[in-house]
Parts: structure tokens; C-alpha cells; sequence
């Protein structure tokens, strides 16, 4: 019985706990309030009659028993309101209760429950996904290596083909240099033998110099 009862006990402190935390105040306040002010109400206007009693008849010696009886008429009262008093404990209790199905702000992310094997199943699955989550980042820096070693890759091979083609440039252009060396020296060569020697004729169409003598065609 007494577990019960702190059962209960525990579960209106958490009903009150979570009726502060929307409204401010809770049932139990409320009607300790409203419980208050109907005593108040009783013991106010028994004293009223009382103190009414004693100026309508002054010269009155029972003053005692004129207490005595006030003290019996706010028992009385209280006796009779009793009832009254659990109704109106009840329609408080259902006008302020919250319903279940009413979640605070910073409660709501309980709204839904989970059980041991779904919370232990959803761990794993996270657990999973940190995994995946780290891989994908590690293959991500990786991607990113590959593509500075492409792109420097790429610089080296247009460096390499600009220094080919600028070789193959001035190898063209040593050759060339090489033949007009060669072919104004065989100019010059050729004017001065054309300048100076009547016989060039001669050495042009018959590049072996034999020397002159009188032959006769009749002999061959």
C-alpha cells in the first residue's frame, strides 16, 4: 500500500513538475488557493456573526460559549464543504491536467520511444555511418592528391613539349645556318673563279685540269 502510494505521489510531482514547466503553476497550487480562500470565506463571516451576536445583545455574559459556538459553526462548515472540496479538487485537477498526447517544446524529441534492441540497432547503424563517413573523407583527400599530381603532371608535360619544340626549333635552325654558311662560301668560291680565270668554262664542264697539247683527231 505505502508503494503504492509514493507510486502516485511520484507520478502527481511529475504531472505538476510538467504543468510548471507550460503554465507556470500547477493543480495542486490552484486548488490550495481556491481551498484557501473558501476557509477564509467560513472563518471571516463566522466572526461576522459572532461579533454581530455580541453588539446586538452587549450586556451578555456568555462571550465563552459565543467563542465555543463560532469554533463548532467553522467546524461545521468545514464538514459540510468537504465534499465540495474533493469536487472541486477534481474539476481543477481536469481543468489545468495536461493530456498525454501534449508534449512541451523541449519535450517533443521524446514524443517518439524506442526499445533497447531498436536503440541498440540504431547505434549500429550510426556506428556504420561514421565508417562510411570517414572513408568517404579519406578518399576525398585521396582524389584530391591524384588531381594535383594530374594537374602537375599535366604542367611537366607542356613544359617537356614546349622545351621539344624548342629544340627541335634550333636544331632546324643550326641546320640552316649550317647551309647558308655553306652555300655563301661556295658563292664566294665560285665569283672569284669567275672573276679571275678566262678558263672557267672549262674547269666547269671538266673538273679534271688537263693541260693543253696538240693533237691530232686523225690519231684516235
Amino acid at each position: 500500500m505505502e508503494s503504492d502510494a509514493a507510486s502516485v505521489e511520484l507520478q502527481t510531482r511529475k504531472r505538476e513538475e510538467y504543468e510548471m514547466q507550460l503554465f507556470g503553476f500547477h493543480s495542486r497550487a490552484v486548488y490550495k488557493t481556491l481551498k484557501n480562500i473558501m476557509v477564509e470565506r467560513i472563518q471571516s463571516n463566522s466572526k461576522k456573526l459572532c461579533e454581530t451576536l455580541q453588539t446586538k445583545y452587549p450586556g451578555s455574559d456568555n462571550v465563552a460559549e459565543l467563542k465555543a459556538s463560532e469554533e463548532k459553526l467553522i467546524k461545521a462548515y468545514y464538514a459540510a464543504c468537504s465534499s465540495h472540496l474533493k469536487t472541486l479538487k477534481n474539476v481543477v485537477k481536469k481543468f489545468i491536467a495536461i493530456p498525454d498526447n501534449v508534449l512541451a517544446n523541449e519535450d517533443k524529441l521524446q514524443e517518439v520511444q524506442y526499445t533497447e534492441t531498436e536503440l541498440q540497432c540504431m547505434h549500429e547503424k550510426l556506428e556504420e555511418l561514421q565508417q562510411k563517413a570517414k572513408q568517404v573523407i579519406m578518399l576525398n583527400v585521396a582524389l584530391k592528391e591524384e588531381i594535383q599530381l594530374i594537374e602537375q603532371f599535366s604542367i611537366c608535360l607542356d613544359n617537356t613539349d614546349r622545351l621539344r619544340h624548342i629544340i627541335e626549333s634550333a636544331v632546324t635552325c643550326s641546320n640552316g645556318s649550317e647551309i647558308i654558311s655553306q652555300l655563301v662560301e661556295n658563292y664566294k668560291q665560285l665569283s672569284a673563279i669567275l672573276d679571275n680565270d678566262p678558263s672557267v668554262e672549262n674547269m666547269i664542264y671538266n673538273s679534271v685540269n688537263y693541260k693543253h697539247t696538240d693533237t691530232d683527231i686523225n690519231t684516235f
